[in-house]
C-alpha cells in the first residue's frame, strides 16, 4: 500500500474519482488512547465493510466501518474486555460513518436472551457524530452474551465507524470520573475524538484549538490542531475531504458554509493551494460590490467573512477585507430587525426564517466581532464607517441576546421562545461571541465572571469523559427539529466552548 502522500499525488495526476481510500493507520496521526476506559467493539465476523456503500459516498479517511442492515436479526457485537468492578458505568457509543437525512432508531439488547437495554435515537446525523446509550447491565453477562443491534426505524442500512486506536465506535467503561470537568473536556478535545467533517463543523473545532494554543496556557492544543489538520491537508498539494453528503470533494470548494477551516490552514500551511480554492470561490460570489444570489444566511459571517479577514491579514491582500465587509454588511441589512436576528432571508423581503435561533444568532455575532477585530487593526481601514456600523450592530444584538439569558447563565434553542429547551450550542456560541466582544472593548461593562459562569454551566453538560451533550442537532430536520427537545453530543460545539477556557478568571 502506498503512503498517503504518494497515493494522493496519484489522485491529482490521474484525475481519478475515488469512492474509497486505503486505510491509513490513525496511530501514525495521534498517540494511543490513554488508559483502558475506551474498549473496542467486535462486530460479528464478516460485518466489517462487507455491504457496499451507496454510490458516490466515502467513509472519512478510508477508516473501516461496519454495517447495520435493515432486515434480519440485526448485528451482534462482542466486547472482549470488560471491567471487573460491577459498579462501573457502561456506555455504548456508535459513531456514524455516513451522514443520514432521516430519523433512525437502533434497539440495543443482550444478544442471546434478547433483554432490551436501550434505544439509540439517530436523527439527521452527520458523519463522525457520536451517539451513546447507557447500559444498565451486569458486565459479566454482557461479556458472555454480547450485544445485538437492530434497526427498528429506518429503511436503509446504517454505517458506523469501527473502533480505532483513537476514535470510532466503542464501549466506554469507567468508574465516575475523578478528573475535573475541565480536565475531562480538554483530554477529549485534544484527541481525534473531537474530529468532525471538514467545513463549518470541523472549522469550529479547529478554531477552538487555535484559540487555546494562542492563549499560551494549553500546550496540548497545538499538537491536536496539527493532527486534525493533517487528515484533511496531508501534503503540500491536496485537500482531502467529503462534502456534507459524505461525497468525495477532494481539491474542490464550492460551499459557503465550509470556509472556516482555512483560518487554521493558512496559519499552518500559508502557501497551500487549497487556500486559493477558497478565495476564488469568495471572489465569484461578488459582483459590482454586492453579493450575487437572492437569499442569504448568517453562517457566512463566521464561515466566509472571518476567514477572508484572516487571509487578508496573512497575505497582505486587502481586497479580501473588502469582500469580508460586503459579506457582513449585507447580512446586517437583510437578517435583522429591531427585536431579532434571522438565520435566513430572501433579499426581496418575501421570506425570513429561524427567528432568534441560537445557532444562527451565534454565527452572526461571532462573525461580526472576529472579522471587524482584524480589519480595524489595518490603518487604512481603521476609520472606515462600515466598521463603526458593524460594531453598532454587534453591540445592539449582543445586548439583546443578554436580555434572553436564563438565570443559570444559559440560552434556549430559540432565545426568546420559552417553550424551547436549553441548548449547549447556543450557550457555547453566544458565550464565545460575548468573550470576543469583551476583548474588543465593545462590551466594557460585561463582567468576565459572567463568561466563566457560562463555561461552568456548559460543564454540567459534559459526559464524565468530556464530551459535550445537550446540543441541538445540526439543521437538516427544519425548525420542528430545532424547536423540539431532541439533543445530542456534538463535537463541533466543544470547539465553541473551548474559547471560554481562554478567560483569565
Amino acid at each position: 500500500m502506498p503512503d498517503r502522500r504518494t497515493f494522493l499525488a496519484q489522485i491529482t495526476t490521474s484525475g481519478l474519482a475515488l469512492t474509497a481510500l486505503p486505510t491509513w493507520p490513525v496511530s501514525s496521526v495521534l498517540g494511543e488512547l490513554v488508559g483502558s476506559d475506551y474498549l473496542p467493539l467486535h462486530p460479528a465476523e464478516g460485518a466489517l465493510s462487507t455491504i457496499p456503500l451507496p454510490g458516490g459516498r466515502r467513509v472519512p479517511f478510508g477508516w473501516k466501518h461496519f454495517t447495520l442492515p435493515v432486515t434480519g436479526e440485526g448485528l451482534v457485537i462482542k466486547v472482549r474486555k470488560l471491567p471487573a468492578k460491577r459498579s462501573a458505568s457502561l456506555r455504548l457509543r456508535l459513531m456514524v460513518a455516513l451522514d443520514t437525512r432521516d430519523e433512525r432508531e437502533v434497539e440495543v439488547s443482550l444478544a442471546k436472551s434478547g433483554e432490551k437495554l436501550g434505544v439509540l435515537s439517530i436523527k439527521y446525523a452527520s458523519a463522525l457524530q457520536l451517539f451513546e446509550c447507557v447500559l444498565k447491565v451486569d458486565p459479566a453477562m454482557l461479556q458472555k452474551q454480547g450485544l445485538r443491534l437492530r434497526l427498528v426505524q429506518g429503511t436503509e442500512p446504517l454505517y458506523f465507524l469501527a473502533t480505532t486506536p483513537q476514535t470510532g465506535s466503542h464501549l466506554w467503561s469507567s468508574e465516575e470520573s475523578v478528573a475535573s470537568p475541565s480536565e475531562s473536556f480538554l483530554s477529549t478535545f485534544y484527541s481525534l475524538r473531537s474530529l468532525y467533517p471538514f467545513g463549518w463543523m470541523e472549522g469550529c473545532t479547529l478554531d477552538g484549538l487555535l484559540a487555546l494554543s494562542r492563549s499560551g496556557r494549553y500546550p496540548g492544543a497545538r499538537a491536536a490542531l496539527d493532527s486534525h489538520l493533517k487528515l484533511f491537508v496531508p501534503d503540500s498539494q491536496n485537500l482531502v475531504y467529503e462534502n456534507p453528503n459524505t461525497q468525495p470533494s477532494d481539491n474542490l470548494f464550492n460551499n459557503p458554509e465550509s470556509g472556516l477551516p482555512f483560518v487554521a490552514i493558512v496559519e499552518k500551511y500559508p502557501k497551500h493551494p487549497s487556500i486559493q480554492l477558497f478565495t476564488d470561490y469568495c471572489e465569484s460570489r461578488i459582483e459590482n460590490g454586492q453579493l450575487k444570489g437572492t437569499s442569504i444566511t448568517t453562517e457566512g459571517c463566521y464561515t466566509l467573512a472571518y476567514p477572508l479577514a484572516v487571509l487578508a491579514l496573512a497575505t497582505g491582500n486587502k481586497e479580501w477585507y473588502e469582500y469580508a465587509l460586503i459579506e457582513l454588511e449585507e447580512r446586517i441589512r437583510y437578517l435583522t430587525d429591531e427585536q431579532a436576528v434571522y438565520q435566513r432571508a430572501s433579499k426581496d423581503g418575501s421570506a425570513k426564517g429561524f427567528r432568534n435561533w441560537g445557532r444562527g444568532y451565534t454565527w452572526f455575532l461571532l462573525g461580526l466581532v472576529r472579522t471587524a477585530a482584524i480589519i480595524r487593526e489595518d490603518k487604512a481601514f481603521a476609520p472606515d464607517a462600515r466598521l463603526k456600523r458593524i460594531q453598532e450592530a454587534y453591540v445592539y444584538y449582543a445586548r439583546l441576546a443578554l436580555t434572553h439569558q436564563q438565570p443559570d447563565h444559559s440560552w434556549r434553542a430559540y432565545l426568546d421562545l420559552p417553550e424551547t429547551a436549553y441548548d449547549a450550542t447556543a450557550t457555547a456560541g453566544l458565550g464565545a461571541a460575548l468573550l470576543y466582544g469583551k476583548r474588543a472593548g465593545w462590551l466594557p461593562d460585561l463582567p468576565e465572571k459572567r463568561l466563566t459562569d457560562i463555561r461552568l454551566r456548559l460543564e454540567k453538560s459534559l459526559t464524565p469523559d468530556g464530551f459535550l451533550s445537550d446540543c441541538c442537532q445540526i439543521n437538516r430536520g427544519g425548525e420542528a427539529l430545532q424547536k423540539s427537545n431532541y439533543r445530542v453530543i456534538s463535537q463541533y460545539v466543544m470547539g465553541l466552548m473551548a474559547h471560554l477556557y481562554t478567560t483569565t478568571t
